[in-house]
């Protein structure tokens, strides 16, 4: 697996690798991750196509789900 690049934002970190045929997107918050894989495609081919993804709205939505990670982590911890 090889990274292609960073998407720059100012509070996560975004990754893009490449792994074969595959491409994975990867967004870091904190002790939290989100990966999503993708084959590769004629509309997927490059580092360029996933800066065209991560749009406002998918970052809202990545948020949600760190939201929803700490609210878990927090529960889980809680009972340690």
């Amino acid at each position: 697996m090889r990274i292609l690049g960073q998407i720059p934002h100012p509070e996560l970190i975004i990754q893009v690798f490449k792994s074969g045929n595959k491409f994975i997107l990867k967004f870091e918050a904190g002790p939290f991750e989100q990966s999503y894989k993708f084959m590769e495609t004629e509309r997927l081919s490059s580092f360029e196509d996933f800066k065209t993804i991560v749009t406002e709205e998918l970052i809202r939505e990545i948020y949600s789900i760190f939201d929803q990670m700490n609210t878990r982590y927090i529960l889980i911890s809680s009972k340690l």
